[in-house]
């Protein structure tokens, strides 16, 4: 079994994407209209872009880790080089994402538009990058059910802790205060640059970190299970690899993929339109900006402790519902409570069912997915890819419609109901997707098309 220090360098392994992921989704909507002076649609457009440059990063990234060639003398099928090399990519291009335009200060919005674009498209192939790879370590390190979901639930953890993370930086560099005009302006460029300063800081620790703890094994090792789950090294013929053709021909694919992107517009929508729903719409200080979206993740990571537990007890399906069902009753309580009781005292209860909710569902997509991979960790990337194709696009085109639709119908409650119902309408699609599939087992060597019981 993997000893607690592999485990550790796994979790932490993904921290930088998740600051930059947690500034991206959390921030770049408001620092891009507020900061910089972008009307709605166009800061809209901007998170687009780099959501279409990761979704069609993410699968291209995934065929060449799994069966690349050799290139130059590098082995594009080893997941660090993808990992260091998107690493290296983020810490690069990511402080030109929050900053002036350097040199086009004075120019027209569309070549504003223009430069920003360029480095988000770097910015999201190395995420993307990164991304893949780290995923796909998870059946390559091994091949136990249960310690996947150790894992994936290890780094969810830290997930939530860098979304913490990032709200204290965000509280102390943007020295918020109690006063009801304490609103982001352009003066707040630079405070901008300071938290990305530490962000790139603290994700460089931790990825190098990863580095050294996180051992990639051979293609020819594998880790084998016996029947009382022992895990053992061994010599070992590989799973037989599914075919592109096996693997788009079956349903479950889809299913699998329908729960990971309902999952995934749910947590991304949550990131993104709850500090516009709280400044808009609720019309609360900075402080409450700051503060609720803090008590949502403190709720995220509490429940992120037990998701895998949870899993284990309760089954991938029970579990997956019973956060859904959190989740819809949040939208609902959104949709219909308003006034000087919901803002000063129920919105903090609301911010912890939509935390709450949130570790659930992504750890158990999570786990889904992994399971669908089963033994075929020939085409684990590859898979990853797809999922995050799919999650990538389909965020960025319900972002950039609700930022659309907001410039055309720019109504005091449009974020209140863009956050209530996508939430309810994307939690919904993941548990009717996994509902509909059979039981969500590992797939084995004989049963390559479909999840087994």
């Amino acid at each position: 079994r993997l000893n607690w220090v592999s485990k550790l360098g796994y979790g932490v392994g993904h921290v930088l994407n998740d600051l930059c992921a947690a500034m991206w989704f959390t921030y770049v909507l408001i620092f891009y209209s507020l900061v910089l002076g972008f009307n709605a649609f166009d800061a809209g457009v901007v998170m687009l872009v780099g959501q279409i440059a990761d979704a069609a990063a993410t699968p291209v990234i995934g065929i060449l880790s799994d069966r690349g060639p050799k290139c130059c003398g590098i082995n594009l099928r080893k997941r660090k080089f993808w990992y260091i090399s998107g690493s290296l990519l983020v810490v690069i291009t990511v402080p030109f994402l929050y900053s002036q335009c350097f040199g086009c200060t004075a120019a027209s919005s569309t070549l504003k538009l223009v430069y920003y674009n360029f480095f988000v498209v770097l910015f999201q192939f190395g995420w993307a990058a990164a991304q893949v790879a780290h995923l796909a370590f998870v059946p390559d390190l091994t091949p136990d059910e249960n310690e996947r979901t150790f894992l994936l639930s290890i780094r969810n953890t830290f997930t939530v802790l860098s979304n913490i993370s990032v709200y204290f930086v965000a509280f102390g560099v943007l020295e918020i205060t109690n006063s009801s005009e304490g609103r982001l302006s352009p003066a707040d460029l630079t405070k901008f640059q300071d938290i990305i300063l530490i962000i790139c800081g603290v994700g460089a620790v931790t990825t190098i970190f990863f580095c050294f703890t996180v051992k990639e094994a051979s293609s020819e090792s594998l880790l084998h299970v016996d029947d009382e789950q022992q895990i053992v090294n061994e010599e070992a013929t590989p799973a037989t690899r599914r075919t592109f053709c096996n693997l788009f021909s079956s349903l479950c694919l889809y299913q699998v993929a329908g729960v990971y992107m309902g999952t995934r517009i749910f947590c991304n929508v949550i990131q993104s339109l709850v500090p516009l729903y709280l400044h808009e719409t609720l019309q609360l200080d900075a402080q409450s900006i700051a503060v609720i979206p803090f008590v949502m993740y403190v709720s995220s990571f509490v429940t992120s402790l037990i998701s895998g537990w949870l899993n284990g007890v309760c089954g991938r399906k029970i579990t997956y519902v019973l956060g859904a069902v959190v989740c819809v009753g949040a939208s609902l309580w959104v949709w219909f409570d308003h006034g000087y009781l919901y803002n000063t005292y129920f919105i903090y209860i609301v911010a912890v069912l939509f935390g709450g909710a949130t570790s659930v569902l992504l750890v158990t997509a999570l786990a889904v997915t992994a399971d669908y991979i089963g033994d075929d960790t020939g085409n684990s990337a590859f898979l990853y890819g797809i999922m995050s194709f799919v999650d990538k696009l389909s965020c960025g085109i319900v972002i950039m419609i609700i930022q659309g639709l907001k410039k055309t119908v720019g109504q005091r409650w449009f974020y209140r109901d863009s956050l209530a119902i996508v939430c309810a309408v994307s939690a919904i699609i993941g548990t009717l997707s996994l509902l509909t599939m059979k039981a969500p087992n590992r797939v084995n060597r004989t049963q390559e098309n479909e999840v087994t019981s």
